[in-house]
């Protein structure tokens, strides 16, 4: 499903509980993986950089506990993508467990 497809916004959520999930962010360079990382000021999420060798690219990952419903997934997805855009990355995908 795309998650930026209006027509398929879902109200309910997928689950009963809150869940973690991850987005994916890769940079040319570390600098901007850590600049993006610094971004993440919220208590709740956490953002990890890490080197990811087989794509020549660093990668940084934002954690947060979501009670998991399409809209605000969707939200949070593009509020990290312009941050990131901020500083030349692009989002590399999403997911959750």
């Amino acid at each position: 499903m795309n998650m930026n497809d209006d027509t398929e916004i879902l109200e309910e959520p997928l689950t009963d509980s809150y869940q973690p999930i991850y987005a994916h962010f890769v940079f040319v360079q570390e600098q901007q993986a850590l600049a993006f990382a610094r971004t993440i000021v919220e208590p709740e999420w956490t953002a990890n950089v890490a080197y990811a060798p087989e794509r020549r690219r660093w990668q940084a990952t934002v954690r947060r506990q979501i009670h998991p419903v399409f809209r605000d997934i969707t939200v949070w997805l593009a509020t990290l993508t312009a941050r990131a855009a901020t500083v030349n990355g692009e989002r590399d995908g999403w997911g959750h467990k």
